[in-house]
C-alpha cells in the first residue's frame, strides 16, 4: 500500500510541477501612459508576455523545474532519490519564489510614479509548484524503505 501511496504521490508531485511552468508564475498590470489601459505583463516558466507580444528571450524557469521533477519520477524507485528530487524541487521552488517576490515588490514599490494603479503579483503558477513540493515530500514520507 505505501509503495503505491508513494508512487501516486511522486507521479502527482512530478505532473503538478511540470503543468506549474505553464501556468502564469507573476502578473503585473501596468499603465503605459496616463489614460491608457492597463497592460498585463505575465511570466510562465517558458515565456514573458507583454500583452499580446511575447519576449523572444524567454526566462526559461521551466528547465530546472523540468529536472527537478524528472528526479522525482526516477525517486519510484528509489527512497533516496525521491528525496533528492524533493529538494531539488523546493530548491528550485524557494528560489525563483524569493526572485519573484523582490521583482514584485520593486514594481508595487519601486514604479508608483510611473501608474499609481500598478497592480503585480503571483500567478496561480507558483502555488501549483508550491503544492507539487508539498506532495513531493509526502511521497518521500510514504516511501517505502530501499
Amino acid at each position: 500500500m505505501r509503495k503505491i501511496a508513494g508512487t501516486v504521490l511522486l507521479g502527482l508531485a512530478a505532473a503538478a510541477a511540470v503543468a506549474a511552468t505553464f501556468l502564469p508564475f507573476s502578473e503585473l498590470l501596468i499603465r503605459l501612459a496616463p489614460g491608457q489601459p492597463q497592460t498585463a505583463y505575465v511570466t510562465t516558466g517558458w515565456s514573458t508576455r507583454f500583452g499580446a507580444t511575447e519576449d523572444e528571450h524567454g526566462p526559461l524557469f521551466a528547465i530546472p523545474i523540468v529536472l527537478a521533477a524528472v528526479a522525482v519520477l526516477a525517486g519510484i524507485r528509489w527512497r533516496k532519490v525521491a528525496y533528492a528530487g524533493a529538494a531539488a524541487l523546493a530548491g528550485v521552488t524557494g528560489m525563483l519564489f524569493v526572485y519573484l517576490l523582490n521583482a514584485i515588490s520593486f514594481h508595487q514599490e519601486g514604479n508608483v510614479a510611473i501608474d499609481p494603479g500598478l497592480e503585480a503579483g503571483f500567478g496561480n503558477g507558483i502555488w501549483v509548484l508550491v503544492v507539487a513540493v508539498v506532495l513531493a515530500f509526502g511521497a518521500v514520507v510514504v516511501h517505502p524503505d530501499d
